[in-house]
């Protein structure tokens, strides 16, 4: 594994998959008849509750098309990252192969 690649797995990219299907995960839990929009709308509430930036809860919201787990957490990590978008954008598909691994040990469909 590559350095970019580990970096990404330990850093944001993994970080951002493994809290949003740890989020995901307790919410679906504890509402089991919840919709993905309802599920997504208060995982992105709390987090952005949490963080005082209720702004970014909004963008996170309004960039969410079909909801899951990995459009979840990308959406996220774009926000959070807009002076990066580009190069995220450079490895998306590698980005999300590394989301959509960590958000399966969690025992979550990604998609």
């Amino acid at each position: 594994m590559g350095f970019a690649k580990l970096f990404a797995r330990n850093g944001h990219v993994g970080g951002t998959a493994r809290a949003v299907a740890q989020g995901w995960k307790t919410i679906k839990e504890r509402n089991p008849g919840m919709s993905p929009i309802d599920i997504a709308k208060t995982y992105v509430k709390r987090r952005y509750t949490a963080t005082g930036d209720p702004r970014l809860a909004k963008e996170v919201l309004r960039m969410l098309r079909n909801v899951n787990p990995l459009n979840l957490s990308w959406a996220i990590l774009m926000v959070e990252n807009k002076d990066e978008s580009i190069n995220l954008y450079d490895r998306i598909s590698e980005w999300q192969h590394i989301m959509i691994q960590e958000i399966r040990k969690y025992g979550i469909d990604p998609e």
